[in-house]
């Protein structure tokens, strides 16, 4: 066959392949157009909702940084001279400055719920209850966040804190049972060596001696090399 021969059947190929899109396309002219329609639109909400997103977690972000920076700011006196006021950014005691870094976590906490930064707030809402010696309150926070983590990084956090709360209580059969749990996980986030420190002082307060002992050898043999080995050994010898 003719190189020109070839290219008259390719031309005609083409021709009779395009005027059969061009037919299909025009019997199904509305079908297709409700495809394309609905196939925007999916695109739009994609990326309207991955927008709406990001923006979600940049404004959450932002609110958790200015709760973060209540919590942190400088404790400074009252001022004594007439018509003298508090500085910005500063509180008289760190009880003011506990209840308004509070108010500001549960803010956050109930203007972006169920996101990290939410998540976040609740924890340190819960902290900021311990701090301020309600610690009925914030076991009860704490056990909430330690629930909603999961196995997220704020469950065994919040688990180390609902301990705290209950010490403070003198719950300690219940803070021991705890402790113990999260020391046992080794590969976990917390430090073992620091959760065993705080099962030895559980323990001690307490009166279990015996365990309080057990904890802090651990600490000694297990983690020679911890800024806490000095003072466990300090507490062993205590102990006697």
């Amino acid at each position: 066959m003719k190189a020109s021969e070839r290219h008259h059947l390719k031309q005609n190929e083409f021709a009779q392949t395009a005027a059969r899109v061009a037919t299909t396309v025009t019997e199904n002219r509305d079908r297709l157009v409700v495809y394309l329609v609905i196939a925007a639109v999916i695109v739009a909400a994609i990326g309207g909702f991955s927008y709406w997103r990001y923006r979600m977690a940049q404004q959450a972000g932002m609110a958790l940084g200015d709760a973060m920076a209540i919590a942190q700011a400088p404790v400074v006196p009252a001022p004594t001279l007439p018509g003298a006021t508090q500085a910005a950014g500063t509180y008289p005691t760190e009880q003011a400055r506990a209840e308004a870094s509070l108010q500001a976590f549960q803010r956050v906490a109930s203007t972006f719920p169920g996101s990290q930064a939410g998540m976040a707030a609740e924890y340190h809402a819960a902290a900021a209850l311990l701090t301020m010696g309600k610690a009925a309150e914030a076991e009860t926070a704490f056990a909430v966040v330690a629930g909603k983590a999961g196995s997220a990084l704020y469950a065994p956090m919040a688990k180390l804190g609902q301990a705290e709360a209950q010490i403070a209580q003198a719950k300690y059969d219940a803070a021991i049972a705890l402790l113990n749990t999260l020391a046992a996980d080794r590969d976990g986030i917390l430090p073992v060596d620091g959760v065993l420190m705080k099962l030895g002082q559980a323990s001690a307060k307490a009166g279990k001696t015996d365990e309080a002992k057990a904890a802090y050898k651990r600490v000694v043999d297990e983690f020679p090399q911890s800024i806490f080995a000095s003072e466990a050994r300090q507490q062993l010898t205590l102990l006697g």
